[in-house]
């Protein structure tokens, strides 16, 4: 049976540009930051899914403003950005129907899990909001890394690499596959469409996801 492995942000749920301005907000609180600095996060946001928040806000003030922080500080700042966008994240709106559709639909003859950057915590709670737990068998956010995510199902399910498929919408997450040995299929970005135009995902109305999943991995491997 093929075991899918969901990207959650970007992919069943989108709320990319709700967190990217959570970020803005909680820069702004903390530290003396101009526009051109915000807009170079807005950037590395877009460009960087499958990344967790304490990674991103280490990266604004390590590479952005040049102003490390330590690590108690960087956690005090992830668990804020977390108060900040509680209100919005919880909400249907967010859910990309056309995927959940396909969910619904193969759930029963595929195996699904949810390998998130989300933490972990947040996003059990959220998909339980959702109504999305019937249909994984599992759901992981970060910490670990996703790569160790993918490694730690491996493990914990006896899965090979020929039956395991990572859907994603970022490089991190093609890449998270490669240190694995598993097949990939892009989503939702043009980067991916342009690296990966034999195993990319226009649309899940009608698709053949295991044909798919076939020809990708022959060129992949």
């Amino acid at each position: 049976m093929l075991v899918v492995i969901w990207d959650f942000d970007g992919v069943i749920f989108d709320s990319m540009h709700l967190k990217c301005e959570g970020f803005k907000t909680l820069f702004k609180r903390h530290a003396k930051t101009s526009q051109e600095a915000l807009k170079a996060f807005e950037d590395y946001h877009y460009t960087s899914g499958g990344i967790g928040r304490a990674e991103k806000i280490t990266y604004f003030y390590n590479h952005i403003l040049k102003q490390p922080l330590k690590a108690a500080q960087i956690e005090a700042l992830v668990d804020e950005f977390g108060q900040i966008i509680t209100k919005d994240l919880f909400s249907r709106e967010h859910l990309n129907q056309d995927v959940l559709n396909f969910i619904k639909a193969h759930y029963q003859n595929c195996t699904f899990h949810i390998a998130s950057a989300a933490l972990h915590s947040e996003l059990q709670i959220l998909c339980e909001f959702l109504g999305l737990l019937p249909y994984f068998k599992s759901i992981e956010g970060s910490p670990p890394s996703k790569a160790k995510v993918l490694a730690n199902l491996k493990t914990a399910y006896a899965y090979t690499s020929q039956e395991m498929l990572l859907i994603g919408d970022s490089k991190s997450d093609y890449e998270s596959t490669r240190v694995n040995n598993i097949s990939f299929l892009g989503y939702n970005s043009a980067f991916l469409q342009d690296m990966l135009p034999q195993a990319y995902i226009t649309s899940f109305q009608g698709l053949d996801l295991k044909t798919l999943a076939t020809k990708a991995g022959s060129n992949q491997f």
